[in-house]
């Protein structure tokens, strides 16, 4: 029975469209201040309705659930402003939305949306189904998190230093910088116990996949800090030519690929470092965890600035090379970006002594006339008992 709340937030969700198209009709809509009431009382109307749907089913219920309700809710009405402004339906609501939010009509802004709105969506919706069904759905929301997290810490400095008048919904976004970090640090907490492992590895040289992940961290790295300094404005002709030949992209003007390249530079920079670090010295229980949250950022930032650089809307000029050795090196380097930490995950998953455990603790608790058992028995719980 429990599959209808997962029925219910699908059907909450795709009424957002409807419902902010029949508003946006309305010429009051044309406001700014009224954009923010409306919007604010849809979102208490949609935290109503899964607070009662939820409780009909299980008591004690997870507070993310609700806050992965209203996040599915706001992504669906995002991908419609997105699909409108790129002309694959007709233009009802989003010259009110882009109006507010000018962001949304430069190439990385809209292609953000894309995510939002599709893959972030669905990884909703699957840890949703995953609670209901009293499975583990930590690893899905944690690869949220940490996608949702570099969205954010793009898509904020771009608008605030962009050449855009800052309008007040655009702070709103402060929220969803603000909520990934509660999120991990709430799952973090939450982790499984696991005890110190005293087992002994071999030498790193005798481990070659582990091996292979360092010399690719080591990589990344280095290229976090050479696209970094490349983008402040530095002045080594290497530097330059790579700009020009290979990634013209990072010189656009609406500065989100700038901030993603600085993203790199300063924040995925340190999990590199502690990645090497984990894999030097095995039994680190936090890499599980962490890679996760890494393989969502990292495929969030290498979807948005790679459809960005190949958007019809960047300027012929700035965008990415399709052929030639530029192109090779293009796809090349950013696609390694994109697969690695996913492969990454893998290889922490498949080993917890080695990297850690990151399954669900507490499951849902259903109410006693409304029993489900858990779908799949959860893995080392009493391994170190």
């Amino acid at each position: 029975m429990t599959k209808y709340i997962v029925i219910g937030v699908v059907l909450m969700s795709l009424s957002s469209w409807p419902l902010s198209i029949a508003l946006s009709q309305l010429k009051c809509m044309q406001i700014e201040r009224n954009i923010i009431i409306t919007g604010v009382g849809l979102f208490l109307a949609a935290l109503i309705g899964t607070f009662f749907l939820f409780k009909k089913y299980f008591q004690n219920v997870d507070p993310m659930m609700y806050v992965l309700s209203l996040f599915c809710y706001d992504a669906v009405s995002g991908l419609g402003t997105a699909l409108e402004l790129d002309g694959y339906i007709p233009t009802i609501k989003s010259s009110n939305v882009s109006t507010v939010e000018p962001y949304l009509k430069t190439a990385h802004g809209t292609v953000i949306t894309y995510w939002n709105g599709i893959v972030h969506s669905i990884l909703c919706l699957f840890a949703i189904a995953l609670y209901t069904r009293r499975d583990s759905h930590r690893e899905i929301v944690l690869y949220w998190a940490g996608s949702l997290l570099n969205s954010m810490l793009v898509l904020l400095p771009g608008c605030l230093t962009g050449s855009s008048t800052i309008k007040t919904p655009t702070y709103f976004n402060g929220i969803n910088l603000v909520l990934p970090l509660v999120t991990i640090f709430y799952y973090i907490q939450r982790s499984p116990l696991q005890a110190r492992t005293f087992l002994t590895y071999p030498s790193i040289f005798k481990r070659p996949v582990d091996l292979l992940f360092i010399i690719y961290f080591l990589f990344a790295s280095f290229m976090a800090v050479f696209k970094g300094l490349a983008v402040l404005g530095g002045n080594p002709k290497c530097m330059t030519d790579y700009l020009k030949v290979y990634e013209p992209y990072l010189t656009e003007s609406s500065n989100f690929p700038k901030f993603q390249a600085l993203t790199y530079e300063y924040i995925f920079l340190i999990y590199y470092l502690c990645a090497i670090y984990g894999l030097l010295y095995p039994g680190q229980h936090w890499m599980a965890d962490w890679s996760i949250i890494h393989a969502g950022g990292a495929a969030q930032a290498q979807f948005s600035y790679i459809a960005g650089s190949l958007h019809h809307r960047t300027p012929t000029a700035f965008r990415s090379p399709l052929k030639g050795n530029a192109a090779i090196a293009f796809w090349g380097i950013n696609m390694a970006l994109f697969i690695v930490p996913q492969l990454f995950v893998w290889w922490c998953q498949r080993d917890p002594d080695h990297y850690g455990r990151t399954y669900t603790v507490v499951l849902a608790t259903p109410k006693p006339n409304k029993l489900v058992p858990a779908r799949r028995p959860v893995k080392y719980q009493y391994k170190d008992d």
